[in-house]
């Protein structure tokens, strides 16, 4: 009787274990890579920054807020760096919209109407253009390797 108890109680041992074992595996396969989860969602994020910035007129403060709270994320959050190549293309895709942020800011100054500054200005404008379609070729390249809608 005694004999029978405890091997009743190893078998019981033994399943439990392997259930526990199996739950284990099974969750572990249910739960997503968290650095990855956090560079969908600075994607989401850089997707909207550039839409911000794209809106006419740019909602620069909402936009280039974005932008830089995505860059010190990128730039400080370990671990971001190794979800290649997803990584590369949100911190390029952030400094493209940076770069319109500083030249839409510029655009947005008052200023005397010569044909310097109308030039200038011009050369602006066409740099708030290009880097839009830069930011959206990186954000393209990003959503690809997450497997999303391209954005733009």
């Amino acid at each position: 009787m005694v004999l029978e108890w405890r091997k009743l109680r190893k078998v019981a041992l033994r399943t439990t274990v392997a259930i526990m074992m199996t739950l284990g595996a099974i969750l572990a396969s249910c739960i997503g890579d968290p650095q990855r989860l956090q560079s969908a969602q600075l994607y989401d994020q850089l997707v909207d920054a550039r839409s911000a910035l794209d809106d006419r007129p740019p909602r620069l403060a909402t936009g280039c807020g974005i932008v830089g709270y995505v860059q010190t994320r990128l730039s400080g959050e370990p671990g971001l760096v190794e979800v290649r190549p997803v990584w590369a293309a949100l911190m390029d895709s952030a400094t493209s919209l940076s770069a319109v942020c500083g030249q839409t800011t510029l655009l947005q100054q008052a200023s005397l109407d010569t044909p310097a500054s109308s030039q200038a200005r011009q050369r602006w404008q066409q740099g708030v253009d290009r880097e839009l379609e830069v930011a959206c070729a990186h954000l393209r390249e990003a959503a690809s390797a997450l497997v999303r809608a391209p954005p733009c």
